[in-house]
């Protein structure tokens, strides 16, 4: 169980910094450089940018979504809870 533990943080620390070294390294790219961007490149940082919003906008969705889902689906079970017992009444 505390190997377990050893590998979690371990994968955890790795996942770190792999995602630190490879977002900072358009940084120090000299490539990346937005003043230096011409023709070709400008449009390839254009698309990364985009790129790069639509999958923060999705990734937000998709937690919402399932927020969403759970909230619509208790509302139907009231409605429906609700409509059966005035139904059975009449």
């Amino acid at each position: 169980m505390e190997s377990l533990i050893g590998v979690k943080l371990g994968c955890l620390f790795g996942l770190f910094t792999l995602t630190l070294v490879c977002g900072l390294s358009p940084i120090f790219s000299k490539w990346f450089k937005i003043d230096a961007a011409t023709g070709c490149h400008l449009r390839v940082l254009n698309l990364l940018g985009c790129a790069s919003a639509g999958i923060f906008l999705g990734a937000g969705f998709m937690h919402m979504t399932a927020e969403a889902l759970e909230g619509i689906e208790s509302e139907i079970q009231k409605f429906f809870g609700q409509n059966g017992k005035q139904a059975k009444s009449f």
